[in-house]
């Protein structure tokens, strides 16, 4: 029962406790025959041990079950859909069972909410109405540890608790007259010490209390015990009032004890619960998707039937139905726009650049917004890396913000300068858990990541400062985004060749330190796809080495005979992102690759993982949720085994509104030889 039911989450606030009172052996014991005031705390608690029973009965007694009924009191000024707080009682019931060896099961039941809490001897666990298993943080299981200790008054030195006296009280929580006498209780300098409250003519635990924090960050707890009555031949407390104060709210949960019984208790009762994989749910995407072409097939010749199938393979991820869609609705409706739209950007997507902008020029002649069409003329500039054209579309779509980085940028973005060889190498610095690659700027080396999810050329401010790099423009996207610095360098030397006319974004150091993982500041830079995207480029991860082949047709037979391996095709968003159709496990989904992930080979959303039958794993506080995938499949090629990231990402869908299910690492390209092939949108994994 000395479990606490709300921890405070607030820092720790130790109270400055009195210096142990000193009183003669002769003044220990009132006229009237009460005792009088304990010297120390270890007096204090002998008392207490006496009173209930006696050292050698409480010795006796292995394990204790307590059945409660438990009463959340009605509060002042709770509102209609505030869910922790009661208008009326609320009625629930709760079961506590600890050991004197230390471990813990308890159980509450409130309306439809059950929680479960154990220790094990080892670990603390929670199992939630959420469903959620959660593990004890090393600091939460010193917590668990001692809630679970039946017999907490023996070996208190022994677990490392500090005690202490504090001065005595003439009044209980209710300001009734009662002589207590209280001993300060800190398990744990990272946890608020805690006061018990004794009654000095009985010895028995009449309050628990903890004070921390002030004024409307005071959190203040008073756990109150009473009725104390025999069972087995020790005296436990039948009625336990626990009260919570955090600023101006108080809650308050009585404890009216049923059942107290020391029977035996059977070791699995305090085990980390198994929880069976969940089955996989039903995608509502490829049930409409399904619906969808039912109908259109059902009558080929209405036309807002084949539109609803355009719309619902898009969203689904199905580019090429989405266009034989689209297509079959133009061929009914020529001039039907969402029809256009939706072609123009298939066509974005799947690289064909000129046919998306002549069906973006109908689209607009047959009505579609011209922000939406800016909008996606915007990826064709980008794309074309011709920045004027990008400012201005960027202007009628709305990115003001953005257009004013371009329109500052001066000469051709990305100029390679020619070389006499097709094919340029260098030894990467790392493979992972990201590949890393050495980069020139001015004479000023820096190890730059590989980023298939950055567009820009980013580095830190240390680092720009170092090479001269002058701020053209700046921009902060939201209130919580920091901001970022525009600027341009006049060549940027990577895998032996040489690219004039670089913009660049200036990132905090700390910034890139986080998404590099290093702490030898050696990291200073981002290298992302507009750069990469201007060749053939080879990551060799056994073999630690980076090549990148130039376009042209001079060195065609070059990047030809690097298409070898399993092919998997991939779609091109906007300006940069490179999205990969793939299954986890038979769940079918549509994943952004991402080389600058570190600490996962992917991560999903909640709705992914729950297709492919994927429950959440036992939760740490001071741990990444991870789970196993079993099988990634990617067009032809599987990977088996992956470390996938849980609950860490929740983006469902695109900015063109088409699903988005996760982001894939270096780790679900299954750590060989790859090449990422812009010209044929592919990635070729080597045998």
């Amino acid at each position: 029962m000395r479990a606490r039911l709300l921890r405070f989450l607030a820092a720790a606030v130790t109270l400055a406790a009195p210096a142990c009172l000193k009183i003669p052996d002769d003044l220990t014991e009132t006229p009237n025959g009460t005792p009088g005031a304990p010297t120390t705390a270890a007096e204090l608690l002998d008392r207490h041990i006496a009173a209930i029973g006696g050292a050698a009965k409480l010795q006796s007694i292995r394990q204790r079950t307590v059945e409660a009924r438990m009463v959340f009191r009605a509060e002042e000024g709770c509102e209609a859909d505030q869910e922790d707080c009661f208008a009326e009682d609320k009625i629930g019931t709760f079961v506590l069972n600890t050991t004197a060896d230390g471990r813990l099961y308890r159980r509450t039941l409130l309306g439809e909410l059950i929680e479960e809490r154990g220790y094990d001897g080892k670990t603390g666990w929670s199992l939630g109405g959420d469903g959620l298993m959660r593990l004890d943080a090393p600091e939460e299981a010193v917590v668990s540890r001692e809630d679970a200790v039946l017999h907490w008054y023996f070996g208190v030195a022994k677990r490392g608790i500090e005690t202490s006296l504090v001065a005595s009280r003439d009044k209980d929580a209710s300001g009734k007259p009662a002589q207590l006498d209280g001993v300060q209780w800190r398990v744990d300098p990272a946890q608020p010490p805690k006061v018990l409250w004794f009654d000095r003519a009985t010895g028995l635990l009449r309050e628990e209390t903890i004070d921390e924090g002030e004024g409307t960050d005071r959190r203040e707890q008073v756990i109150i015990y009473s009725d104390y009555q025999p069972v087995d031949g020790v005296l436990v407390a039948f009625d336990v009032r626990v009260v919570n104060r955090i600023g101006d709210r108080e809650q308050t949960v009585d404890f009216e004890t049923q059942r107290i019984t020391h029977e035996p208790l059977d070791a699995k009762k305090f085990a980390i619960p198994f929880i069976a994989p969940p089955k996989a749910a039903e995608d509502p995407m490829l049930a409409a998707v399904k619906k969808a072409r039912s109908d259109a097939e059902a009558s080929p010749k209405d036309g807002k039937l084949q539109m609803a199938l355009t719309r619902a393979e898009f969203l689904a991820g199905h580019f090429a139905a989405a266009g034989q869609a689209a297509q079959a609705t133009l061929a009914i409706d020529a001039r039907e726009p969402e029809a256009m739209y939706t072609l123009a950007r298939v066509q974005l997507l799947q690289g064909d650049v000129s046919a998306a902008t002549r069906t973006l020029q109908r689209a607009a002649k047959a009505g579609v917004r011209a922000d939406a069409i800016a909008r996606q003329l915007a990826w064709v500039h980008a794309r074309q890396l011709d920045f004027p054209k990008l400012a201005k579309t960027l202007d009628v779509a709305g990115g003001g913000i953005m257009a004013g980085r371009y329109r500052a940028f001066v000469g051709k973005p990305y100029t390679v300068v020619p070389s006499t060889e097709c094919v340029t190498s260098t030894k990467l610095v790392s493979t992972a858990p990201l590949a890393i690659a050495a980069i020139d700027i001015g004479g000023k080396l820096a190890e730059a990541i590989l980023d298939t999810a950055s567009a820009e050329v980013i580095l830190s401010q240390s680092y720009a400062k170092e090479i001269n790099v002058t701020i053209r423009a700046r921009a902060s996207f939201d209130d919580q985004a920091p901001e970022v610095g525009y600027g341009q360098i006049d060549q940027l030397n990577i895998g032996g060749v040489m690219i004039r006319n670089v913009p660049v974004a200036v990132i905090a150091d700390e910034v890139v330190a986080d998404m590099s993982g290093d702490t030898t500041g050696k990291v200073r830079a981002v290298v992302g796809t507009h750069v990469l995207s201007q060749f053939l480029v080879v990551v060799d991860v056994p073999g630690s080495k980076l090549e990148l082949v130039a376009p042209g047709a001079k060195c065609k037979a070059a990047r030809e005979a690097r298409r070898k391996g399993t092919d998997i095709g991939f779609y091109l968003h906007e300006a940069h992102h490179i999205y990969i159709p793939a299954k986890m496990q038979a769940a079918e989904g549509l994943f952004l690759l991402n080389t600058g992930m570190r600490g996962a080979d992917l991560a999903a959303n909640q709705p992914a993982y729950s297709y492919a039958g994927i429950g959440a794993p036992a939760l740490r506080s001071d741990e990444v949720p991870m789970v196993t995938i079993g099988r990634l499949t990617m067009d032809d090629y599987v990977v088996e085994g992956l470390a996938a990231a849980f609950g860490l990402f929740e983006q469902s869908e695109t900015s063109d509104g088409f699903r988005l299910d996760g982001m894939l690492g270096l780790g679900a390209l299954g750590r060989k030889t790859f090449v990422l092939d812009y010209e044929t949108q592919k990635l070729w994994i080597a045998p």
